[in-house]
């Protein structure tokens, strides 16, 4: 049966989730990804995904946005070291996902925005950073708060999701929890003079 929307002009949260899982889904299986099969996918009218997303990028950076930036929340153990353990074990887990790996993959395809493009447009490319900068500004807002010494969120997303998201898109293996993620955390929590050092075992 296909939705109906709850207004005219706009899309219902149910037509909405739909067409965003049927994105996932065709990028999953390896599909054309196209406004048509996009709709017959989710069971609506293919004027309507034209008239509310326009074309395959916006698309693509919706979905991107909405699945990278509010799949989940950013943890909180207690410590700045403990939040970004659990929160890299939670991006190794999505990473290892196909339908999430297929995303990732054609945002990245996409590349950035254009540089013409109208203000606010956000590529699918920018789109799966927004949600994981925000995430990253949370957890070390809180460890500030807790008088512990924090990094940028700028070297958090360089040295812990750019590893975890530089794998997944060159097929790496994904990096142990218990080895490779303990390390990164780990530089990023230790003190400057001890910084040499681990990065040395990270080769």
């Amino acid at each position: 049966m296909t939705p109906t929307m709850t207004r005219p002009g706009g899309r219902s949260a149910k037509v909405t989730a739909a067409v965003h899982q049927a994105v996932l889904d065709l990028l999953a299986e390896g599909e054309p990804l196209t406004i048509p099969q996009v709709a017959a996918r989710a069971g609506v009218n293919a004027t309507s995904v034209y008239r509310r997303w326009g074309d395959v990028p916006a698309l693509l950076a919706d979905t991107a946005l909405v699945r990278f930036g509010t799949s989940g929340d950013a943890p909180d153990t207690g410590s700045l070291r403990g939040d970004l353990h659990a929160w890299a074990t939670a991006l190794v887990a999505e990473s290892r996902r196909p339908a999430e790996l297929a995303l990732l993959r054609a945002a990245v395809a996409a590349g950035p925005a254009d540089p013409v493009a109208p203000e606010g447009f956000e590529s699918a490319c920018s789109a799966c950073l927004v949600g994981r900068s925000s995430q990253a500004e949370e957890i070390l807002d809180r460890a500030a708060q807790r008088g512990e010494e924090v990094p940028s969120a700028t070297r958090v997303l360089d040295h812990l999701v750019a590893p975890i998201y530089f794998r997944a898109l060159f097929g790496l293996p994904a990096p142990s929890v218990d080895v490779a993620v303990e390390l990164l955390v780990e530089r990023l929590t230790v003190p400057p003079s001890a910084a040499q050092a681990v990065s040395s075992r990270l080769g």
